[in-house]
C-alpha cells in the first residue's frame, strides 16, 4: 500500500486535542486509511486485519507497526519538551529567588 504520510507537524495538529497529543492504534489506522471501517487484532506482535471495508489495499503489518512507532516517538518527544519547559521555568524561578 502506498501511503502519503502526514508530516510530523501535520500529525501533531491532526491528533492533538485539549488533553494533548493522542496516539494509539486508532490514530495509526486513521493516518494510514482515513474514513475506512476495519477490525484489527494483534497476535504475537503482528497486526492482523480481520475486516476491511474498502477497495483500497490494506496496510501491511509492517506499515501499521512503523506508523505506531512513529506516533509513539512523536508523543514521547512532545512529553519530553513539555517536561523540559516546566523544568526550565522552575530553574529560572529558583535563580531569581537566590539573587
Amino acid at each position: 500500500m502506498t501511503i502519503k504520510k502526514l508530516s510530523v507537524e501535520e500529525t501533531i495538529k491532526a491528533y492533538t486535542n485539549e488533553n494533548g497529543f493522542a496516539c494509539g492504534i486508532n490514530t495509526v489506522m486513521k493516518s494510514l486509511a482515513p474514513d475506512i471501517s476495519f477490525d484489527l487484532t494483534v497476535a504475537g506482535g503482528d497486526f492482523i486485519i480481520d475486516r476491511w471495508d474498502s477497495l483500497l489495499p490494506q496496510p501491511t503489518s509492517r506499515e501499521i507497526r512503523d506508523e505506531y512507532i512513529r506516533q509513539q516517538t512523536i508523543a514521547e518527544c512532545l512529553a519530553y519538551f513539555k517536561e523540559t519547559t516546566v523544568l526550565n521555568k522552575l530553574i529560572k524561578k529558583l535563580f531569581k529567588k537566590n539573587k
